[in-house]
């Protein structure tokens, strides 16, 4: 079957009819392609046949109506549209050699236009456009690997096999401290590894590659020009020519100095911070998922009379009484009695804290405290100076009361009015003690205030410590006969530990208060919590009349 021959498209710009037909009648008697011929005498005509486009070549006539033959050159060959071929008349030789340093790929003299030169003359047209796209494409391949080499965030180096260097870039320079002038030509082992046992290690490995090893992310220290020294990761791979024989290493290195030191720096802290738990007076151990202990410091050592090694691995309920796996939750202050090495127990107040890390649950921290220490602080009830008039509030034994107010005002003042007439009173409160004396004249009686900082000559007691401060409680109205106590800050104990721990704690107060012949004001500002919360708080105390 005869093979089909290529089709050409050909775009003939010509003004005049009789030269285009002679030109078309030429083309087609050549055997070595099929055309397709569009022909265009005047500018628009040129215009649409440009602009329609699929044109392989283009036989433009110098002398064109409108716009010049030159003009058209020009615009074509800066749209890259198609390989121009010029049509010159007689003497025009030096306008064509013109319009080949313009961008035309060759011209015709038009008086000497014959079959053979015009299909000779689009034949060596085609292959020197085709030429001419392929250099180009080689160019442009080439500024990109050399661009993209040169602005590369990582260091690289062409190395032959003598050690001197072949070539590198802006990166190496940055890294270095050397200039490519410096670098290029020169031992690069010698370079930036001037110890010679070093170096001889580091040329061990570059060896290898040389041998065929694969060399991946390599650590070596190289020294800048300076004398300062960076930490460099390099991957090294032969560089071979056309006919197999290795012409010497490229070589590419990430700066991971910073990384390094970075890494250092975690390892610093993190000893620090397993030292800083070790040492810690506070007993504290923490847990998988599973419930086996993964950390023991010397608290807990002590605490339940054992060596670390003796939980390490092991589940943490093998050491508590009665009790399986703790819950893998947020809790604070809750009893737990736990089984000493000697079989004793010991009662421990227990906190836990779910341990998470990037989002998702590792285990659970927890604290554990002596029950036998946490006694809470133990306040004398005084009476103040006794008023000569009426009290205004009756306030029953046994009871707490719930005022709702944003400012302490109404609670102030029935707590102020049972004080000034014989009964010891106790407030605990967020504001600094020293106002609250001045403003309510409280010269004797005594108070506590919550705050975390621990104030010189002032009884306070931490937002999270609400075992310290139930027992502190319970130790005066336990002394204090007929007293009364003021509990202003229940918002920031919530905030602190959350609603149902404050909760709970408000009802072992009210535990304490129904057997004892004192009474409890809490304030709470109704706007800081929900109704729900409201509800409940009020279900568990009475209304100041």
């Amino acid at each position: 079957m005869e093979k089909a021959k290529p089709i050409l498209k050909i775009l003939i710009c010509d003004d005049d009819p009789a030269f285009r037909k002679l030109v078309r009648t030429y083309l087609r008697s050549s055997s070595e392609w099929g055309f397709v011929l569009l022909e265009a005498g005047r500018k628009a005509e040129i215009q649409d046949a440009l602009d329609k486009g699929g044109i392989d070549l283009i036989l433009m006539d110098i002398l064109m109506p409108e716009k010049s033959g030159m003009e058209w050159l020009e615009e074509i060959v800066k749209k890259k549209i198609a390989p121009v071929v010029m049509l010159t008349g007689f003497g025009s030789e030096e306008i064509a050699v013109h319009a080949l340093h313009k961008g035309a790929i060759n011209y015709i003299p038009k008086d000497h236009l014959t079959g053979d030169r015009i299909v000779g003359t689009i034949k060596a047209a085609l292959e020197a456009w085709k030429r001419k796209q392929m250099e180009a494409e080689i160019k442009k391949e080439k500024e990109f690997s050399e661009n993209l080499i040169e602005t590369a965030g990582v260091v690289i180096v062409g190395i032959d096999l003598d050690g001197n260097t072949l070539l590198c870039n802006t990166k190496t320079e940055e890294v270095t401290g050397y200039s490519k002038e410096e670098l290029i030509g020169k031992n690069w082992l010698k370079l930036v590894y001037p110890d010679a046992t070093y170096r001889e290690e580091v040329s061990k490995v570059l060896k290898s590659c040389l041998d065929g090893a694969q060399v991946k992310a390599y650590d070596a220290v190289i020294t800048r020009k300076d004398g300062g020294e960076r930490i460099l990761s390099w991957d090294t791979t032969r560089v071979k020519e056309a006919d197999g024989e290795t012409r010497g290493i490229l070589c590419i290195a990430q700066d991971i100095t910073e990384r390094k030191q970075l890494e250092q720096e975690l390892k610093e802290n993190r000893d620090y911070l397993e030292s800083l738990i070790q040492e810690s007076p506070t007993a504290i151990l923490s847990t998988d998922l599973s419930g086996n202990v993964v950390v023991v410091n010397k608290s807990v050592e002590k605490l339940l009379g054992c060596k670390g090694d003796a939980l390490m691995g092991k589940p943490l309920s093998m050491v508590i009484s009665g009790q399986g796996d703790l819950e893998i939750a947020d809790k604070k202050d809750f009893p737990l009695d736990f089984v000493k090495e000697d079989g004793s127990k010991i009662p421990l107040n227990v906190s836990t804290s779910v341990q998470q890390f990037k989002g998702e649950q590792r285990g659970v921290i927890v604290t554990l405290k002596d029950l036998s220490e946490l006694k809470g602080l133990f306040i004398t009830p005084v009476s103040e100076v006794v008023v000569e008039t009426e009290m205004k509030y009756r306030l029953e034994q046994g009871s707490i009361y719930l005022v709702e107010e944003e400012k302490s005002a109404k609670s102030f003042d029935a707590f102020v009015d049972s004080v000034k007439h014989g009964r010891p009173g106790l407030y605990i409160s967020r504001q600094n003690p020293a106002i609250i004396r001045e403003k309510y004249q409280l010269e004797k009686t005594p108070d506590i205030w919550l705050t975390r900082n621990k104030i010189p000559e002032e009884n306070c007691i931490g937002p999270d410590e609400l075992v310290k401060l139930y027992k502190t409680i319970e130790n005066f109205v336990g002394q204090a006969d007929d007293g009364i106590i003021l509990f202003e800050g229940v918002e920031y104990l919530i905030i602190q530990n959350g609603f149902l721990p404050v909760l709970k704690f408000i009802q072992s107060l009210n535990d304490v208060i129904m057997v004892h012949p004192s009474r409890l004001i809490v304030v709470v500002d109704p706007l800081t919590l929900d109704g729900r919360e409201m509800h409940i708080l009020k279900r568990e105390m009475k209304t100041i009349p």
